[in-house]
Order: C-alpha cells, then structure tokens, then sequence
C-alpha cells in the first residue's frame, strides 16, 4: 500500500461530501485499486471478471488460489483517505476451501496497519480485526449465515472508535476500539484461497447523531 496525495478526503471536517462510490474496476475490465498484501504467500492477482450484476458489469476478485492461513490480498483505493466513515460493500462469496471471506479495510496506514471488518461464507462469521504489524487481533465477532453464491451487504459505520456493523441491513454488532484513530485509506479484503465478487464499495461520511 503505498502513501498517496488522494484526490478526496472524506472526514467529518468535510460536511458538503455525500457519497463516493470507490473505484475497484474501469468501464473496460481492468483493476482500479492499488494491489498489495499483508502476511505471506504468493503475490496477490486481483483481476476484473465479467458479472451482470456488478456495477459497471465488472466484479473485483483475487484469484491466486493461495491457501496459505496467513495471506490476506489487499486492493486499496487510491482516491479517498477518511478518518470517520459510512462505508457498504456489496460482495459474493464463490468459492475456496481455506477461507471464503471479503472484508472492507479501513484507517489504512500501511499494507500491515489497519483494521478490517471480514465476512467468511466458510465458518458463517462476520470479525473486526485490528491488523497491526502484520499481525492479527480479534476484536469483536458475530455468527451469522452467509450463502454462497449470492450477493450480500456488508455495512461499517466507524465513528471516533465506535464500529457498528451490519450485513443484509440485520445489524450484528456494535464494539470500540481507540487503537488507530486517525484517516486512513479504504479498500477490499480477501484471505487465503477465497474466491469472492467484489460488486461495488460506496463510502458516505457516517450519519448524524
């Protein structure tokens, strides 16, 4: 990941910014994130692939098939930097033996410095990690059905070091963090040999109280 001047800042100091839907393809089939990958295990191949019903026709996916525990692809956008955030990521879970998780990255310092809500189809779970050093910390963990195949919504709401987090519009938790509390850059998720259809990410500064 690396240290950009981002052509947006989305923090609650920028009240007149609605909505951004973050570039993950282009119109013509091609990767618009920063690839990158904390843990270990092969180079990360994000590629686009065709799905109807992706935006734009076009779904992000990692392909690599590496089923190595600890290699968590990443795919950063380079155009919006947010401290505080409302961010929805349509995804869907294909395939994977490992893993079958997408997860949205936020307050991104670093490709091993963030923290990382992650839906598994695998174990039915939904987790926020705080990524530090490269390593992994559980912070908080929901169970939950999630069908492979089919497209879901996951919702994080990131407020100061509140997290309220949702799939499917059902919420499923709510927990604090005061760990990394500055902006950071957004981005997409993936772990071990999951396969999943990354349809569109929309980030919105969070609602008001």
């Amino acid at each position: 990941m690396r240290s950009l001047v981002f052509l947006l800042v989305l923090a609650s100091a920028q009240p007149a910014f609605a909505q951004l839907v973050v570039p993950l393809t282009t119109s013509d089939g091609r990767v618009a994130c920063t690839q990158g990958e904390t843990g270990i295990g092969r180079p990360p191949a994000w590629n686009a692939v065709a799905d109807p019903k992706a935006l734009g026709g076009w779904a992000l996916a990692e392909t690599a098939g590496d089923r190595t525990e600890l290699h968590f692809p990443l795919c950063i956008s380079e155009q919006a930097v947010a401290r505080d955030v409302d961010a929805t990521l349509r995804f869907k879970p294909v395939s994977g033996t490992a893993a079958r998780s997408g997860g949205i990255v936020l307050r991104g310092q670093s490709a091993n410095d963030y923290y990382v809500v992650a839906a598994n189809a695998l174990d039915g779970s939904v987790r926020l990690y705080r990524m530090q050093g490269g390593r992994r910390a559980q912070i908080a963990v929901k169970e939950t059905a999630i069908a492979t195949g089919e497209w879901h919504k996951l919702r994080v709401i990131l407020t100061g070091s509140k997290f309220q987090v949702s799939l499917d519009d059902i919420e499923l938790f709510t927990t604090n963090d005061r760990s990394l509390p500055v902006a950071g850059t957004i981005g997409v998720w993936s772990q071990s040999d999951s396969i999943t259809h990354f349809g569109s990410l929309v980030v919105a500064p969070p609602p008001t109280p």
